[in-house]
């Protein structure tokens, strides 16, 4: 995959990026802390491939997708699900 943009985010005092990167049709925004996931949650599009993805990145809606991420980090999702997980 091929990097497009890579936002910084602090959140907690630590420092994280949220990462946009496509491939072909594939659209990826993940958010990374210390050059690793920071967490299970990945928001991917497939576009036609009719579609231009470099068109595609430009436009809103994929904004959203980059604050989903840096919302999942600021309210501690990943980590409610996993303690979920292993209570259950």
């Amino acid at each position: 995959m091929e990097l497009y943009k890579t936002i910084p985010y602090q959140c907690d005092n630590l420092d994280y990026e949220i990462r946009v990167l496509y491939e072909n049709a594939l659209i990826n925004v993940v958010a990374f802390r210390d050059n690793h996931p920071a967490n299970g949650f990945r928001y991917m599009v497939k576009i036609p491939k009719k579609l231009d993805v470099l068109t595609i990145l430009q436009k809103n809606p994929l904004h959203e997708l980059i604050e989903m991420a840096k919302r999942d980090i600021q309210e501690k999702r990943w980590d409610r699900l996993m303690s979920t997980t292993i209570e259950s």
